[in-house]
Parts: structure tokens; sequence; C-alpha cells
């Protein structure tokens, strides 16, 4: 991880224990050309809201920035993965695997 965000990573881990870094092509061109965002783990509100947002017929851009502007806590600014149409295209994947949960298991005694 690049030397400027450790401090700021020790600092949102004592404040929100668990923290995600989230590392975003921002050049599909260019691997070099990345942002570094870190986001807090999701709340039950959070994913109802990225969670209908998906379903609706032409969410899916809509759910992933819904995702990002409720989850972000630092890094790099929000604003440079938003605005960027590669960054949007890369998240599908990512944001699908932070939304994921264990899954329960039923036994019938």
């Amino acid at each position: 991880m690049d030397k400027k965000y450790e401090n700021e990573l020790i600092e949102l881990k004592k404040k929100h224990q668990k923290v995600i870094t989230l590392t975003v092509p921002l050049d599909e061109d260019d691997s070099s050309n990345i942002a570094i965002l870190f986001l807090k783990k999701p709340d039950r509100t959070v994913r109802a809201l990225v969670g209908s947002l998906a379903t609706s017929k032409d969410g899916g851009i809509r759910a992933i920035e819904a995702a990002l502007k409720n989850l972000y806590i630092g890094g790099e600014e929000l604003k440079v993965v938003l605005e960027n149409d590669d960054a949007m295209a890369s998240l599908d994947e990512a944001i699908y695997e932070l939304f994921a949960v264990q899954k329960a298991t039923i036994k019938k005694n």
C-alpha cells in the first residue's frame, strides 16, 4: 500500500475496527493508475438500499454509486472514482464481493 495512506488506515481502524481497502483502476490501459478507497463494513440499511437499487431495471451503476457514497470513510477523494467511467465499470465484482456474507445453515434434529 502507498505510504501516504498508512497513517490514515491506522486511524480509521481505531475508529471503525474493520476497514475494507478497495483498489480501483482509473484507466483500463494503465494498471499503475489506481485509486485507494477505504470503506466501512455495510450495515443492514446500506445492504437494503444497494439491494433494492441493484434489482431495479437500470440500477447497476446507481447501486455501486450508493454503496460507495454510504461506505466511504477515506483514501483518495471519492469523486475521483465516481467521475471516472473506467473506474465505475471496474467495480461490479468488487461491490458484489463486499456485500457477500456467510450463509447460515439449517440442521433438522
